[in-house]
């Protein structure tokens, strides 16, 4: 791997003061009328219904550059729309719920010198922003700028699939790790090519931010927390992280869905997931920058559960260990970390494969000692008490899948060194 760069990638500022983004400092809002802070919130109250509140920038943006708004973002009715103007106005989504808090503007809708942030109000909304936070987002963008790579892959358990949702059944405020505009993503999302809940198309990159849309739902992933864990170790290195968020619920290496292995054919309707990683490769390369692979992380084995020996030739152990050399060969060779299933998940018919699965899975890692431990492989368990419900279930509530990609993200920056 290679050692720290004489001169490392700082992330970009924010282009608020920590003041301004709290509105403790609101020299540069123009209220309009028909905004004012509360409890150091800014508050849209309707007294000149629809007029934008106005967040005067230091500096013009630069046309081309890509850009990013986030904020803390708290509406009852109607929309809010966020987005750079004067001259012209960047394009922007309706945001009509606390899920929706983010503006993403890539290069190429970049196209006029702004001067402020313009928070847009339809006529009927009803709502509050705080902690407004703006980004110049090109000396990280992976359309420009040469990346390190991290692949998060595997079953559900590797998504934001299955988890707590966001907006109902837990606060924005469960993000446990920091934004960081120097982390981007690729959604796979492969149901319908985009999600604009999260302003994601397939193979685009675009910042990081929970929920990462692996899949098209609003719910925890682990990614996020991963990335976290390792994006200082690229910036030492002059990079900025680009994740492949590969995640496919219910997937594994046998059964209906067994989709991951190379030379498998699904069953009709079904992805073949190895090709599915090839070809996020493949978008990864056609952004143009010289990118790099540095590792994996993988969630299988929940949904293999057979009840067979698992550590009998042919069986799933000899399979993991096909597919990590296939991987190594056809992707990059690089270092890879598995979750574990967890400890608590032993399903019906509860005869104790989930702790045979467990117990199996636990060979590969690198100091095993078995004969099938896999070189530059780290096995991860679980920590309990983080599990979504019971011993049938093998997913995790929000913060367990942040305690999960922050443990395997932590084993593999062990392995980079």
């Amino acid at each position: 791997m290679p050692p720290p760069a004489v001169d490392p990638l700082g992330s970009p500022p924010n282009l608020f003061t920590s003041a301004q983004s709290a509105f403790t400092d609101t020299a540069h809002i123009d209220f309009r009328g028909n905004w004012e802070v509360q409890s150091g919130r800014l508050v849209c109250t309707g007294g000149n219904a629809g007029q934008a509140a106005r967040l005067s920038l230091a500096e013009a943006m630069t046309p081309g550059h890509a850009l990013f708004i986030h904020a803390d973002h708290e509406p009852t009715a109607g929309a809010l729309r966020m987005r750079f103007a004067s001259p012209g106005l960047s394009p922007s989504r309706q945001l009509t719920d606390t899920h929706m808090d983010f503006e993403y503007i890539t290069s190429g809708e970049s196209a006029y010198a702004a001067t402020r942030i313009d928070l847009q109000p339809t006529t009927d909304y009803a709502g509050s922003v705080d902690d407004i936070q703006a980004y110049d987002l090109s000396t990280v963008d992976p359309n420009d700028v040469p990346c390190y790579v991290l692949l998060v892959g595997g079953d559900s358990n590797s998504a934001n699939a299955t988890s707590q949702r966001f907006g109902d059944e837990i606060p924005m405020s469960a993000r446990e790790t920091p934004f960081d505009p120097a982390i981007w993503y690729l959604p796979l999302l492969l149901a319908t090519g985009n999600y604009p809940t999260t302003d994601s198309v397939r193979h685009v990159p675009q910042p990081c931010i929970e929920p990462v849309a692996a899949v098209e739902a609003r719910r925890m992933s682990p990614v996020h927390a991963v990335a976290g864990e390792l994006v200082e170790w690229c910036k030492a290195r002059g990079r900025p992280l680009l994740v492949m968020a590969l995640g496919d619920p219910g997937s594994g290496l046998q059964g209906s869905k067994g989709v991951w292995g190379k030379d498998v054919v699904p069953d009709p309707g079904q992805p073949q997931m190895f090709d599915e990683m090839l070809a996020m490769k493949a978008a990864v390369e056609a952004l143009g920058p010289a990118h790099e692979i540095i590792g994996a992380v993988w969630s299988m084995g929940a949904n293999d559960l057979t009840g067979a020996g698992y550590t009998a030739p042919g069986q799933w152990v000899d399979q993991m260990v096909d597919f990590v050399a296939d991987v190594r060969a056809d992707l990059a060779d690089v270092p890879m970390v598995l979750w574990s299933v967890g400890e608590h998940y032993e399903p019906s018919p509860y005869d104790g494969r989930g702790a045979a699965m467990l117990a199996a899975q636990l060979l590969l890692d690198k100091d095993s000692g078995d004969a099938r431990a896999i070189e530059r492989f780290r096995v991860v368990t679980p920590e309990t008490g983080n599990e979504l419900s019971n011993a049938d279930d093998p997913h995790y509530d929000a913060h367990g899948m942040q305690q999960n990609g922050r443990d395997a993200g932590q084993a593999l920056l062990s392995l980079l060194g």
